[in-house]
C-alpha cells in the first residue's frame, strides 16, 4: 500500500489600514498560490536557483484567482514595494507598508513577487474594495504555511 503525505500551501493577509482620523481598520484575507508560486516551490525544494520573494503590490483588478494568473490584473503604478521577511519552520511571513502616498485607489487584489519589476507572481488575493486615500498607510502582513491536510 503507498500512502500519500498529502500537504497544503496556505496563505493568509493581515491587512491594517490606517486612516486619516487616526482609526485602523483591520481584515483577513486569504490568498491563493498561483500555478507559478508552486512551481516555484518545487524549485526552491529541489534546490535549484531561483529569487526568493521580496516584493509586494497592489492593483486594482477584481477577476476572481484561479491559480493562472502570472500579473496583477490591474497592479497600481509605483505600488511595488519590498518586503522584511521573518519566521522559520514551515512558515514564513511577508510584511509590506504602503505609505501615506503609495499605492492610492480603489484596491481589490494584492500579489507577492520574486522581483522589483516583472518577476515571478507566486501568491495573489482578490478581495473586496478596501479604498485608500494620500495620506493614509496600509501595512500587509502575509503569511505562507504549508501543512499536512
Amino acid at each position: 500500500m503507498i500512502q500519500i503525505d498529502r500537504t497544503l500551501h496556505r496563505g493568509d493577509i493581515l491587512i491594517a489600514h490606517r486612516r486619516l482620523d487616526g482609526t485602523v481598520d483591520q481584515y483577513l484575507v486569504r490568498n491563493a498560490f498561483t500555478d507559478g508560486g508552486l512551481g516555484y516551490l518545487a524549485a526552491r525544494a529541489a534546490g535549484e536557483a531561483g529569487d526568493v520573494i521580496s516584493h509586494m503590490a497592489l492593483g486594482e483588478g477584481d477577476t476572481p484567482e484561479d491559480g493562472t494568473s502570472t500579473t496583477l490584473e490591474a497592479e497600481i503604478a509605483g505600488s511595488r514595494v519590498a518586503v522584511s521577511i521573518t519566521g522559520t519552520g514551515p512558515s514564513r511571513i511577508y510584511t509590506a507598508v504602503f505609505g501615506e502616498t503609495v499605492g492610492n485607489g480603489a484596491i481589490t487584489e494584492a500579489g507577492l513577487f520574486n522581483a522589483a519589476t516583472g518577476g515571478l507572481l507566486t501568491n495573489r488575493a482578490v478581495f473586496g474594495v478596501k479604498t485608500k486615500v494620500p495620506g493614509e498607510i496600509m501595512t500587509f502582513v502575509w503569511t505562507l504555511s504549508q501543512q499536512r491536510a
